[in-house]
């Protein structure tokens, strides 16, 4: 009870942080957007790309899961997209309008780890057991040798939805949702294995699905299984320091990740000095351009294409990127930075002016600083803030700029403890949202998530 009386002293000492900080993300909201573009159906169609997002969030909750020794975590996560404008026909008026909208996300993900074998341990005294708790996560590490086996089901919605206000003549006005154009579902069932420390190995199913809203704007949940598209992942992590991970869809390899933790790689023979950041190296290929309608560019050649031609006459190219990420903690200070360069195996045209499209060898970068307000074992509070310029030749189809690249920011507070997690962001052209969604460009986003865990 002590433990828990200092908590909430500490948490009231820095409850005018925490409100300056949330005052500033949500009065992000309400600053004018100079560069509003209409909206058109592009990377939300992309179900690999969308595939790589729902992935991704699946990788990080595992990354939470070995390090905090959990065995069971319950994840949401609500993604709201400001400034939407659709091009909708008004019948009365017999023209195009752009009607404001909000893109809504959100994410779940339930996973569970079972202890299928433990190895016995003998201590110097049977009467006196040694106490190997974390003092940073109040959990035992998993022994040497043990083996777990562990199951997640997790699933990514998209829905553009728009407020309609509903005359009941003497009973007053109605505010409902409306839901506007397609929404998209991305689910996932995988199963883990681990073999501590030295194997892990996840392997699963992605289930991709479009359902068209009803003409009265509501939503059937009426899944067909003839229209479900599936692909499978693996990732193998050997000592948590040479990971390779890999997409397919039907017949062909659509993605693979190969990285290394130099960091873990060097402990694994000796101690590393202290002052060296956490360093990792790794190198991605994906099949990003397939002369598809959500494209921007045509591969190889404009001649002769459109985007009602037949399967077997698309192109593929393929986006091979190179990328290092360093991290650091001082003391309550946290440091990380990350750069990605690239470049494609074919010639890509712009399907707008015909024009060849020169990649930059830098795709993006990323800054941020972060630090901790509570110096406990066990709890954090900390704040972020960072910065990053990215690149895609989609930008300048989904906003007024007149190249392709783009500066952005982020700032977020990001709370845990032994057993619940909260966190709040507001960005605009952050790096991570443009890479899952490259329409989110000159938009401001904001984003909730809580876990929890044990």
């Amino acid at each position: 009870m002590k433990h828990v009386y200092n908590t909430m002293k500490l948490l009231k000492h820095y409850i005018m942080h925490l409100n300056i900080l949330l005052c500033i993300s949500l009065l992000a909201l309400h600053l004018p957007v100079y560069a509003q573009h209409v909206y058109e159906a592009s990377t939300l169609h992309n179900a690999a790309s969308r595939s790589q997002t729902v992935q991704h969030i699946f990788y990080q909750r595992w990354d939470t899961i070995f390090s905090n020794y959990l065995h069971f975590d319950a994840y949401v996560q609500l993604n709201w997209v400001y400034d939407f404008y659709i091009n909708t026909y008004n019948r009365g008026s017999g023209t195009t309008q752009a009607v404001p909208m909000r893109l809504v996300r959100t994410f779940s993900d339930m996973a569970i780890l079972f202890s299928v074998y433990t190895p016995l341990k003998e201590t110097p005294d049977e009467t006196q057991p040694v106490d190997i708790t974390d003092v940073s996560t109040f959990r035992k590490p998993w022994p040497d040798n043990s083996i777990l086996l562990g199951f997640t089901a997790c699933g990514y919605h998209y829905g553009l939805t728009r407020s309609v206000d509903i005359d009941r003549g003497s009973a007053g006005n109605e505010s409902a949702t409306d839901y506007a154009f397609t929404q998209f579902f991305d689910d996932i069932v995988a199963i883990t294995a681990v073999f501590v420390p030295y194997i892990t190995l996840h392997a699963g199913v992605v289930f991709n699905q479009q359902i068209e809203p009803n003409e009265d704007g509501t939503l059937d949940y009426n899944f067909d299984v003839s229209k479900i598209s599936k692909r499978y992942f693996t990732s193998l992590s050997i000592y948590n320091a040479f990971t390779w991970r890999s997409t397919a869809a039907k017949d062909r390899l659509e993605s693979s990740d190969i990285s290394v933790n130099i960091t873990q790689f060097l402990q694994l023979w000796e101690s590393i000095p202290n002052f060296l950041p956490q360093t990792t190296i790794g190198y991605k290929r994906y099949e990003k351009y397939n002369d598809e309608p959500y494209d921007p560019v045509w591969i190889s050649t404009a001649n002769g294409k459109s985007n009602t031609m037949s399967n077997n006459l698309k192109q593929h190219a393929t986006l091979y990127t190179y990328y290092t990420t360093l991290s650091k903690k001082f003391g309550n200070f946290y440091l990380a930075t990350s750069i990605e360069l690239q470049h494609v195996d074919k010639t890509l045209i712009d399907k707008r002016t015909g024009q060849n499209v020169s990649l930059p060898l830098m795709r993006l970068w990323w800054a941020k600083a972060g630090y901790d307000l509570m110096d406990m074992p066990g709890w954090d509070l900390i704040i972020w803030f960072g910065v990053n310029k990215f690149y895609d030749p989609a930008i300048s189809y989904h906003s007024k700029h007149s190249d392709n690249d783009t500066g952005g920011w982020f700032a977020m507070i990001d709370g845990s403890a032994p057993y619940i997690t909260l966190s709040i962001k507001a960005s605009y052209n952050e790096s991570n949202e443009l890479d899952k969604l490259v329409e989110a460009v000159d938009k401001y986003v904001i984003e909730g998530s809580a876990s929890f865990r044990i």
